[in-house]
C-alpha cells in the first residue's frame, strides 16, 4: 500500500522517467503528424521522423524495463506491484501506437487527404493534454496518495478529453464514408483515424485503473 515514504521511492523516479521517455514519443508522433499534413512532404522526411519514434519508443522500453526490475527491491506489496506494472506497461502501449502508425505510414506510403489534417492534428494535440493530466495523475499516486484517494476528479479531467475526441473521430469516419473513392481505401483512411483515436483510449483505460487503484485501497 501507498504511504508518506513513497514520494522520493527509486520506483517513483523510475516510473516518471518512463513516462517522459514516453510523452517525448508521443512529442515526436505529432511532429510526425504535423509534417505528414504539409503539402509538399516527402516520404524521405516522414521516413527520417518516423525513424525518430522508432529510437524514441526504444528508449522508452529500456525505461519500463529499468521500472519493473527496481519493483523487485521495493517494499510494495504484490497487488501495488502488479497495478504499477499495468500503468507503466499501458502507459508503453501509447508509445507502442506511435511507432506503429509512423512504420505503417510510411510502408504503406500513405498520407491523409489535406482536408483531414486539422482533425487529426486536433487528435493528436488533445491526446497530449490528456496524456499530460494522466502523468500528474500517476505522480500523484505517489507523491500525495491520500489526496488523490479523497479527491481523483482528475481522472475525470482525462476522461473528459477522450470524449472530445470520440467526438471528432466519429466526423472523421462518417467523411471517409461518404468520399468517392473504393471500399478498401475507405477502410485504410479509418484504419489509420482509428490508430491515432486508440491513444486516447489507452490513456482513459489507464485512468480506470489509476480509480480501480483507489477503489480497491480505500479503507
Amino acid at each position: 500500500m501507498f504511504n508518506h515514504k513513497t514520494k522520493n521511492n527509486p520506483v517513483h523516479m523510475l516510473i516518471m522517467e518512463q513516462i517522459n521517455d514516453v510523452e517525448n514519443c508521443l512529442i515526436q508522433f505529432e511532429s510526425f503528424i504535423r509534417a505528414s499534413s504539409a503539402q509538399d512532404v516527402s516520404f524521405d522526411s516522414l521516413n527520417t521522423l518516423a525513424k525518430g519514434i522508432i529510437e524514441a519508443e526504444a528508449v522508452a522500453d529500456v525505461s519500463l524495463r529499468k521500472m519493473i526490475d527496481s519493483l523487485s527491491g521495493s517494499s510494495f506489496l504484490t497487488a501495488t506491484r502488479q497495478d504499477l506494472i499495468s500503468i507503466a506497461t499501458g502507459c508503453d502501449a501509447v508509445a507502442n501506437k506511435c511507432e506503429n502508425y509512423a512504420k505503417m505510414s510510411v510502408v504503406q506510403n500513405f498520407v491523409f487527404p489535406d482536408e483531414y489534417n486539422e482533425d487529426l492534428l486536433r487528435i493528436v494535440s488533445i491526446s497530449r493534454k490528456q496524456f499530460d493530466v494522466l502523468r500528474k495523475s500517476i505522480s500523484l499516486l505517489f507523491s500525495d496518495f491520500g489526496g488523490l484517494l479523497k479527491d481523483h476528479s482528475i481522472l475525470d479531467e482525462i476522461r473528459k478529453y477522450e470524449t472530445e475526441i470520440d467526438k471528432i473521430e466519429e466526423s472523421l469516419y462518417e467523411r471517409i464514408f461518404k468520399m468517392d473513392i473504393s471500399l478498401p481505401e475507405k477502410m485504410q483512411m479509418s484504419d489509420f483515424a482509428d490508430k491515432i483515436a486508440d491513444i486516447s483510449d489507452i490513456i482513459e483505460n489507464l485512468a480506470d485503473k489509476i480509480q480501480i487503484m483507489l477503489v480497491t485501497r480505500k479503507a
